[in-house]
């Protein structure tokens, strides 16, 4: 796993996770549509660092889960200031 991530990268790690908590499996188009078409260059580089899970779909790409270690800095970035 590549922990080098862009500021733009950590903030849709931060997205999905809330999504995937929420019980939904955030698809590509779904993303594009909330926050642009930059989200699929973001999506390729956090699958290419191993920070998600994805499935390739008829429409782009279906995040599935984070991976363990990312579950872990957003869980421990959440808890900052509490």
């Amino acid at each position: 796993m590549d922990f080098r991530i862009t500021a733009e990268e950590e903030a849709l790690v931060f997205r999905i996770a809330e999504l995937l908590d929420a019980g939904t499996q955030p698809r590509e188009a779904q993303l594009v549509e909330e926050l642009g078409p930059d989200v699929r260059q973001q999506l390729e580089g956090l699958k290419a660092k191993g920070w998600i899970v994805a499935r390739g779909a008829a429409d782009g790409m279906v995040v599935v889960d984070l991976a363990g270690p990312a579950w872990t800095a957003v869980r421990s970035r959440r808890d900052v200031g509490r």
